[in-house]
């Protein structure tokens, strides 16, 4: 795991002075371990390291020597980000002069022999960037789920892309006034949903690279765009039972433990997080360390007595870490920091306080994201089958219908609402009726284009990235998702139960998870916080330049100071942009008190 960063200059471009050097400054985090810059022609590559696999000889760029051309001898250079599961399958297969024992480095004679269709045999989470200086052609690569984030920006003088796009955006000096509608779009539904290829976002001109998308360039321009979309394959070769369920969880659990560093997971005593630790216990001879959080707060549900029941019976190690009002005052503005793609679901803040916790003990975490989005636990999976009466897919959240936003801003973002509608439009009546399996796999797609990537995933990579650990995603997985998302409708969903056969195979193998009581659900007392010091926070914010842009001043303090359900995500939402902008955009310090921050001119 790692940072990446670096340049494909047009023929007469130029970088920026300083660029690799000013990437590498902001994607330390990433990879505190070491790193290294290196140029080819008109390519330029950075890389941070964490070291997790080959630690002693793994360090990139990974360089390798071409045949001679016309014009001489020239090299070809990659940088990664993540892992690739299946390294050793794939050396196997090549004909290559390897210089390391990285997973990494087999996807460069990979893309040198086979192009821009070498990512579809890669199993793994992972970012790549490569360059063929014989050729002057270039490759940017993203996983096919978007587990790991990858930003680019097109100047006159070429392509620039990094891990993060802050550091690109501080690299490029390229930090125009944050997208109106994005933000809004953010305080309405929690994150700035799916962006179609070559549409920005927040961050002005700065582009992301959708899940499973690959980019060939030519002479620092964009030539073509294909993409790796494993969940179009049918796999109808797997049978919906707890015994297959079994062999191919554990398949991918063992290739998400594949390191040379010590691991642990997060344990939430939910369905998805028991599942990994009851295998990764039977895959383990030592006590697997599992991390779990409690707050402070008799107004949520607290499930650490069952996540360390479940502990002591799998012999797992349990660390518990309790959250508190005085961590969440003295904590948010760094959560606000480390998503600079505004990601504004409350859960960034515990995980960020399990990711400082984890850090002190080891470099790997194994967390239970995909398991509601593959193997349908969501309610709404229920709800959206519904003959009748089923809400839009794409329908206003609590910003619009509060209408606290301006006049022009709440059109804006109903226009985006309306386009994404029509992007993801709800499934078939005679879908429902006919084929309840196809429209229970639409309603998962528009989850794992939208919600999964641009929400969750965004969460996990960069909480976990700013203390240098490396969240992995057993259930996120080339074998793994297709087989949960093709699953019939009734081994996913029967009654009121989600995750059905899922929850049949734990319940065999654990039973003291109960999987089949009714879900508690998660959530964190931000709302009761924020209500307790709104006459304080309230008018802040209300002064703070972008939400001043955003919403009527007049309706800040209602929002905050109500502590409703209702208004709770809001009004955190609310707090954590005016954060997000006084931290990246003002530059105010991230590491001190809410108050502080918004206070800071």
């Amino acid at each position: 795991m790692c940072g990446i960063g670096g340049y494909f200059l047009t023929p007469k471009g130029q970088a920026p002075a300083g660029f690799l050097e000013e990437i590498r400054r902001g994607l330390h985090h990433r990879g505190p371990d070491g790193s290294a810059v290196h140029e080819i022609g008109r390519a330029g590559f950075v890389h941070t390291r964490l070291s997790i696999i080959d630690i002693e000889g793994g360090a990139q760029p990974f360089i390798h020597r071409l045949p001679s051309t016309q014009s001489g001898s020239a090299d070809a250079m990659l940088v990664a980000n993540g892992e690739i599961y299946n390294y050793e399958a794939l050396r196997a297969q090549t004909i290559f002069e390897y210089a390391t024992r990285s997973d990494c480095e087999v996807a460069l004679p990979l893309w040198l022999q086979g192009g821009a269709d070498f990512a579809r045999s890669l199993r793994g989470m992972y970012a790549l960037a490569l360059y063929n200086g014989a050729e002057e052609r270039g490759c940017l690569v993203r996983d096919a789920f978007g587990i790991k984030p990858l930003y680019y920006l097109e100047t006159g003088e070429g392509l620039f892309f990094a891990s993060e796009p802050a550091a690109l955006a501080t690299a490029c000096t390229a930090r125009t006034a944050p997208n109106l509608i994005s933000a809004a779009m953010v305080l309405d539904r929690q994150y700035d949903a799916h962006r179609a290829a070559e549409q920005t976002g927040i961050w002005g001109q700065i582009k992301k690279l959708q899940p499973g998308e690959i980019i060939t360039i030519e002479h620092g321009r964009i030539i073509a765009r294909c993409y790796d979309r494993p969940l179009d394959a049918p796999t109808g070769q797997h049978a919906a039972t707890p015994e297959t369920l079994d062999q191919l969880l554990e398949d991918s659990v063992y290739h998400h433990q594949l390191s040379d560093v010590p691991f642990g997971m997060f344990l939430s005593g939910g369905v998805d997080s028991s599942a990994l630790l009851a295998m990764m216990a039977r895959l383990n001879d030592t006590a697997v360390t599992a991390y779990s959080l409690r707050f402070d707060s008799h107004t949520v549900a607290d499930e650490t007595e069952k996540a360390r029941l479940i502990a002591r019976k799998t012999g797992a190690e349990f660390i518990e870490i309790t959250y508190d009002r005085e961590m969440f005052w003295q904590q948010a503005g760094l959560a606000a920091l480390a998503c600079d793609e505004p990601a504004a679901d409350y859960a960034i803040l515990p995980t960020l306080c399990l990711a400082e916790r984890a850090s002190r003990d080891v470099k790997v975490v194994l967390s239970g994201e995909g398991g509601d989005e593959f193997f349908a636990g969501y309610g709404r999976y229920r709800a959206g089958r519904r003959l009748l009466g089923a809400k839009p897919l794409m329908r206003a959240g609590p910003a619009l219908k509060a209408g606290i936003l301006h006049q022009d801003i709440a059109a804006g973002l109903q226009e985006r609402q309306h386009a994404l509608s029509i992007a993801f439009p709800p499934p078939s009546f005679a879908d429902k009726l006919l084929r309840p399996s196809s429209a229970l796999r639409h309603l998962q797609r528009v989850d794992s284009q939208t919600w999964l990537p641009d929400n969750l995933l965004v969460k996990l990579d960069r909480c976990l990235m700013r203390y240098g650990v490396e969240g992995r995603t057993p259930f996120i997985d080339k074998v793994m998702s297709p087989y949960g998302y093709h699953l019939r409708a009734s081994a996913k969903i029967r009654g009121r139960q989600g995750k059905y056969l899922l929850k049949q195979w734990l319940e065999t193998q654990l039973p003291e998870a109960e999987p089949f009581q009714r879900k508690r659900g998660f959530s964190v007392p931000v709302g009761d916080w924020i209500a307790e010091k709104s006459d304080i926070i309230a008018p802040l914010l209300a002064r703070q330049p972008l939400i001043e842009s955003l919403v009527s001043a007049s309706d800040i303090h209602q929002v905050l100071a109500s502590a409703g359900s209702n208004t709770a995500m809001l009004s955190w939402r609310l707090l954590f942009m005016g954060l997000w902008h006084q931290i990246h955009y003002c530059g105010v310090s991230a590491d001190q008190p809410i108050d502080a921050i918004l206070a800071a001119q």
